[in-house]
């Protein structure tokens, strides 16, 4: 398990310092709306960052409990970020939409890494 936890933290971690980077030089060239999406999807990468250590720490030396703990959080905070899009949507509110979707393809990156190094079913 400690390899898997190593590469996972490894990622979040470099996804969390991408979109920091990223958003630092697009304020840098005044282009403020993207540099704010950026920091969206940092966030997400540190909420996943976040949950990794409590799956961890509620699930010491068992890596089918830290894999079920993390595979559950990322059903369920998703959920309520597609409730809020299909809201904003219905409503007319296509930036609201959009924050949604951005957060939902940072969730869905991590949901896919998370299988890939940890080898979990879909």
């Amino acid at each position: 398990m400690d390899q898997k936890l190593s590469r996972m933290k490894e990622y979040l971690e470099e996804q969390v310092a991408q979109c920091a980077q990223a958003r630092a030089q697009l304020m840098a060239d005044d282009r403020g709306d993207e540099a704010n999406f950026q920091a969206i999807q940092g966030n997400v990468y540190g909420i996943f960052s976040t949950i990794l250590k409590v799956a961890v720490e509620q699930n010491p030396d068992n890596p089918q409990g830290v894999e079920g703990f993390f595979l559950k959080k990322l059903e369920e905070i998703p959920a309520h970020w597609v409730e809020a899009r299909e809201k904003a949507t219905t409503r007319g509110d296509e930036i609201a939409a959009h924050l949604e979707r951005l957060k939902l393809e940072a969730a869905e990156d991590v949901s896919c890494t998370f299988r890939a190094i940890w080898g979990a079913k879909a």
